[in-house]
């Protein structure tokens, strides 16, 4: 597995456009109106999808943005990803470009699962997180047309001071939706998101004792970003639990709309630039993805500690809040008091 991981990321996620219609208060992207000139275009997406193609097993690609719905050549680019028999998932915006017709021309495309952000219980959170009235319930319309169309549907949560206490009743929400897996984003304090929204490390551990728990109770997939101790909560109430953990530059890694690659999308330091260079080569080679891949790098208590191969920290959280990608995750309350 660790060397698999090595070799190829598990999942690629891959920002298409940073162009956008919603305003969402965390955007990573600092989503922006009109798209940006300087965006890979088809030809410069293929030549990376027969990089890609060339894996004996090839990563998940997640088409992001911004809005992937803003390219007019959405349809080509998946079209280009299923002829090379790339497995892709889709991860719009909830806007008017993404409705029935949309979905049913996906699923024809070969796209395998759509995933939709659900950020509250209720209009009210989710819509004011959002940044857009009547998100919320367009989201629910939008997962039911996923599922009866025969596709997966993973609902996405970014979790911070805003969206905490939500959590229970999401967990409800999203098992009534008929989700294959639930995806529960901690807030990073990169691009719109401030530090002021982010969890603490005693707020993170509580809410991912709920999370491991939560997860015995229901048959569909839940996995957690940006908090990787959550293997370790996990293997507390599950111990035969032997899921591999995929973190930043390890089995995980984000190509920008412009090509620059990184070892993920709340990371902000680029390993290379697809225009310039193989991503199976920047993946493989660029000397910050393999130093991430590296513990024994790792600074503070994440450097003495028994999960640091399986967990290892948010070296996101480490940059965003530290300036040093390889310091000890600030968002873990385990490494502050040392096991």
């Amino acid at each position: 597995m660790n060397h698999a991981i090595h070799e190829a990321p598990h999942v690629l996620t891959w920002e298409l456009t940073r162009a956008c219609a919603l305003h969402c208060r965390h955007c990573r992207a600092k989503a922006i109106v009109h798209r940006d000139a300087s965006e890979l275009s088809l030809a410069e997406i293929e030549r990376v999808l027969d990089d890609l193609e060339g894996y004996e097993w090839p990563p998940v690609v997640v088409f992001t943005g911004g809005d992937p719905l803003e390219r007019p050549d959405l349809d080509e680019i998946l079209q280009a990803a299923g002829k090379r028999q790339i497995r892709t998932a889709m991860a719009p915006s909830v806007t008017p470009r993404l409705n029935e017709e949309t979905i049913a021309r996906w699923k024809a495309l070969g796209v395998r699962s759509v995933a939709l952000s659900l950020d509250g219980a209720s209009a009210r959170v989710h819509d004011g997180f959002r940044g857009v009235p009547g998100t919320y319930q367009r989201t629910m319309e939008m997962a039911r047309q996923v599922t009866s169309h025969g596709m997966r549907l993973q609902i996405n949560t970014a979790v911070g001071t805003y969206t905490a206490s939500e959590l229970e009743a999401l967990g409800d929400r999203v098992q009534s939706l008929g989700v294959s897996s639930w995806e529960i984003f901690f807030v990073v304090p990169t691009g719109r998101a401030r530090l002021s929204e982010a969890l603490s490390s005693e707020q993170i551990e509580e809410r991912l004792t709920w999370i491991a728990e939560y997860a015995q109770t229901v048959e569909f997939r839940v996995t957690v970003v940006a908090a990787p101790q959550y293997r370790r909560a996990l293997e507390r109430t599950m111990p035969d639990n032997k899921r591999p953990s995929l973190r930043e530059g390890r089995g995980f890694a984000f190509i920008d709309h412009q090509g620059f690659v990184y070892p993920s999308g709340y990371l902000p330091l680029k390993a290379g630039n697809v225009r310039e260079e193989g991503f199976r080569t920047i993946y493989q080679e660029s000397p910050l993805m393999t130093a991430l891949r590296d513990v024994s790098l790792l600074k503070g208590q994440c450097a003495h500690c028994e999960w640091n191969q399986s967990c290892g920290g948010s070296r996101a959280r480490a940059y965003a809040v530290t300036g040093d990608v390889f310091a000890a995750d600030p968002g873990c309350i385990y490494a502050a008091v040392g096991g």
